[in-house]
């Protein structure tokens, strides 16, 4: 409902309008797609999933060879075919359509494999960003650390949280 950057606003807004904490609010932020761009890990992470997209493309550039290859080879020849055999070759083509239409979803659809490996890549990365985030956050006092890419929050120091004030304040009106 609301974006990242509306809701870090709101944070940040009462954070800033919290007495207690004015004289010890510190802010930071990263540049995630930065990070990102110049860590040297993430360039073995690139190749690595570069190789096995090229893969799956030739993957799929095969099954479309084969498939096409198939309908030019029926369209050549139906004309000298029995109907039995015009109608076991139009049920091997749409077999073969049905597995390469298949093949490309389960690779390239929303929970595909392109979108795992991604995850799977990723994920460590993520991690050791966190890690890091945490320590700096806590050593050197940040209240709240900000992604500059995405508008979020990335470190919010203990005892922030507003989430269970506002819910009993919402929550008392409904009562």
């Amino acid at each position: 409902m609301f974006g990242t950057r509306k809701t870090a606003a709101i944070v940040l807004g009462a954070l800033v309008m919290a007495s207690p904490l004015r004289a010890e609010l510190k802010i930071g932020y990263i540049d995630s797609a930065r990070i990102f761009a110049e860590y040297k890990g993430t360039a073995d992470a690139q190749r690595s999933f570069d190789d096995e997209v090229a893969a799956w493309e030739k993957q799929a550039q095969g099954m479309k060879v084969r498939l096409d290859s198939l309908e030019q080879e029926y369209q050549r020849q139906s004309l000298m075919m029995s109907e039995a055999k015009k109608a076991e070759r139009q049920a091997e083509i749409v077999k073969g359509r049905q597995d390469y239409e298949a093949f490309v979803q389960s690779v390239w659809g929303p929970q595909g494999k392109l979108a795992a490996k991604n995850g799977e890549l990723v994920a460590p990365i993520v991690e050791k960003i966190n890690v890091i985030l945490n320590r700096i956050g806590e050593e050197e006092g940040y209240t709240i650390v900000l992604d500059a890419s995405v508008g979020g929050i990335v470190y919010a120091s203990d005892g922030i949280d507003m989430t269970d004030q506002v819910l009993e304040e919402l929550n008392k009106g409904l009562q």
